[in-house]
């Protein structure tokens, strides 16, 4: 079950919050984004932790759409399908115009050394948008899924990016694939 307070967009952290999509332009249109309601997210800030079912990764449901690597060599896999928390409606970076602002990371949780699979906002370092200085409220929290996860979903996806970070929308919009 997923903590969530559906009627105020509420969740179990104060550093998020749940809110439908209403840009046309972006590709999770009329579906729910993650998003920041922290002030100042500066880089490097842990924000919540990515929650689900932890198996080895050869036993891992390859169809979910909310599997994320995790351990330490990428041994296990964390899938948020069927249960989890507000983390599972962060959404990819692709085709949103924006450049991905969170990663995941590895960390040990101090009180009982447990591994968690923590959602950060990404190092200032590590951002490929030009003066990045972490999220501000409202902002919403995007990640990069992964080469790996759109070519099995599309294929190619020279051709399934159709809107580049920091462009605006292509004046033939979205393509159609079939």
């Amino acid at each position: 079950m997923i903590p969530v307070d559906r009627r105020k967009g509420r969740t179990t952290n104060d550093s998020v919050y749940l809110k439908r999509i209403t840009d046309p332009d972006h590709p999770a249109f009329g579906q729910r984004g993650l998003f920041c309601a922290m002030d100042n997210a500066p880089p490097g800030t842990w924000l919540l932790d990515y929650v689900g079912d932890v198996t080895m990764a050869e036993h891992q449901n390859s169809s979910s759409d909310y599997l994320c690597d995790y351990g330490e060599f990428g041994e296990l896999s964390c899938d948020a399908s069927a249960y989890g928390n507000e983390s599972r409606f962060i959404n990819d970076f692709r085709n949103t115009g924006k450049y991905p602002n969170v990663e995941f990371n590895l960390y040990r949780d101090a009180t009982n050394g447990e591994l968690r699979q923590g959602v950060y906002v990404k190092l200032a370092n590590e951002s490929r948008e030009d003066g990045f200085v972490g999220l501000r409220r409202d902002e919403e929290l995007l990640v990069s899924y992964g080469k790996g996860y759109w070519r099995s979903r599309v294929g190619n996806l020279t051709d399934f990016v159709y809107r580049l970070p920091g462009r605006p929308m292509p004046e033939t919009r979205r393509p159609s694939y079939g």
